[in-house]
């Protein structure tokens, strides 16, 4: 069977866009497929970058401050005790008789340091005497803070507040413990 020149025509332009069509479908779009994934990887791995420069500059910075904490902690007189300290603070503020209590304890911490803490039970005191002993107890040299303070009314004594302070301070961990 003979083609005619009109149907070999037809079957060359048909071959010649099926040609275009599978180049286009198996060759360009693949090329420019992986183009943009590639783009998008670039992009993800840019975005990577910056998150890991904030992460460097902010363990820059916590790295720091350890180090400055330790100089703090070398500073601080040898034997530290917060419980003491806080009885001393008393003395000096002329608070020591209107301690109701104080309780010592020990918070976990990671690595080397630990956070101590000491309740303390103030009762009729005067807003002058709190604040006295407040200004002797806050040491950023001794690494010293007040976490928390809750302070009431007394309701025997006029004029006179019941005070509830949590302070805490920081120590190195003893060897052999946690």
């Amino acid at each position: 069977m003979a083609l005619s020149k009109r149907d070999k025509t037809t079957l060359m332009i048909g071959g010649v866009v099926l040609l275009v069509f599978a180049f286009v479908q198996f060759v360009m779009f693949p090329l420019l497929d992986k183009r943009k994934r590639l783009a998008r990887a670039i992009a993800a791995r840019e975005r990577e970058i910056v998150e890991m420069k904030a992460m460097q500059q902010k363990y820059g910075q916590l790295h720091a401050q350890s180090n400055s904490l330790e100089k703090q902690l070398n500073a601080r007189a040898a034997g530290f005790s917060l419980f003491s300290f806080l009885e001393k603070m008393a003395t000096q503020s002329k608070i020591k008789d209107h301690i109701a209590y104080m309780k010592p304890s020990s918070m976990t911490g990671e690595g080397t340091l630990r956070q101590i803490m000491v309740e303390m039970k103030l009762q009729a005191i005067g807003i002058q005497q709190l604040v006295d002993f407040l200004n002797h107890i806050e040491s950023p040299e001794n690494i010293v803070t007040v976490k928390r303070i809750s302070i009431q009314e007394n309701k025997k004594i006029e004029k006179s507040l019941d005070v509830l302070i949590q302070v805490i301070s920081i120590s190195r961990r003893e060897n052999g413990h946690g």
